[in-house]
């Protein structure tokens, strides 16, 4: 059984890093087209906030009130976060620090826990429910991780650097199968709080830094109407495979 989480987890983390991958290689040398991940990146996260985790941690919780305190609490500290990477790495007035770059990865890894999670849960119940429940994450994992590439390489990171942060976060995903497997019956109580912070963080990430650079870089008509587009294509291809998957 363990081996089973373990190697179901695996799998989605090389396919939904190699989809990615070979998606953003059309991207490689088009810097302006990285604005449009950007775009789909910020409409992805805030689909998954608000139509997987938000609705999810009120499922386990049960109390709006008490998963929405800790969404909010998601939002400030990522927020804090934010502000110390700025404060640690700016020491001049004009400094440009790409933050967003370690919000994402932080907020990439602790879904990637949470999905691992989710796999040893499901296996735990059965090896049918496990399948099916790797496959919804698949279908779900390419999408986000074109997004977090796309964040990444307009970041300044080189595709083989993105690659590996972005595997580095998917080994969250293992890691939180095995834990999950020894220690599910006492960790269950938490994940609702944990769902509500990562949504808070990713709203965050989406409204605070994605969808600002979007209008900073995005200066003309065309530029933002097309960008706009992208955002709700994110939204809408999210939506949609959530859909899918709870169907």
């Amino acid at each position: 059984m363990l081996l089973s989480i373990i190697l179901a987890n695996l799998v989605v983390g090389i396919i939904g890093i190699l989809g990615a991958f070979l998606i953003i290689k059309f991207f490689q040398n088009r810097h302006d087209s990285l604005l449009y991940l950007v775009s789909f990146a910020a409409g992805s996260m805030i689909a998954v906030s608000f139509f997987d985790l938000i609705p999810e941690a009120i499922e386990k919780h049960g109390n709006l009130m008490a998963v929405m305190e800790f969404l909010v609490l998601g939002f400030i500290l990522f927020m804090l976060i934010e502000k110390a990477f700025i404060f640690y790495h700016c020491h001049e007035e004009n400094c440009q620090v790409h933050s967003s770059i370690k919000l994402v990865m932080i907020g990439d890894t602790i879904h990637n826990i949470l999905d691992g999670v989710a796999i040893a849960a499901s296996f735990l119940a059965g090896n049918t429910i496990g399948l099916f429940t790797t496959l919804a994450i698949i279908i779900h994992e390419i999408p986000q991780e074109v997004g977090d590439f796309g964040v990444l390489l307009h970041g300044g990171y080189s595709k083989t650097k993105a690659l590996l942060s972005n595997f580095g976060s998917a080994v969250g995903a293992i890691l939180g199968g095995i834990v999950a497997f020894f220690t599910l019956n006492y960790f269950s109580s938490y994940l609702p709080y944990v769902l509500a912070i990562t949504a808070g963080g990713f709203i965050y990430i989406s409204a605070a830094d994605l969808l600002p650079e979007m209008h900073r870089r995005g200066n003309t008509r065309t530029k933002i109407f097309f960008h706009s587009l992208v955002v709700i294509l994110g939204v809408i291809v999210m939506w949609l495979l959530g859909k899918m998957v709870r169907e």
